[in-house]
């Protein structure tokens, strides 16, 4: 179970989060500041993602450096 639930936070999230908000947003011609929105869902996405692999690293990965440590 933790083997899925670390698979589903690190790449399934991100995973699903680009393949579905980069067609979505992609189809809508408004711009946020001037810039176009599916530029600033792929930069928001880098942010998603960085967060996703901190949170399985801090939730799932932290445990085994420290004993791999000692």
């Amino acid at each position: 179970m933790k083997q899925v639930l670390r698979l589903m936070t690190g790449l399934g999230l991100p995973t699903v989060a680009t393949l579905g908000m980069i067609p979505v947003v992609g189809c809508f011609g408004k711009t946020i500041f001037g810039v176009p929105t599916i530029i600033v869902v792929i930069g928001s996405l880098f942010f998603i993602t960085s967060g996703c692999m901190a949170t399985c690293w801090l939730l799932f990965d932290r445990n085994d450096v420290r004993d791999q440590e000692v």
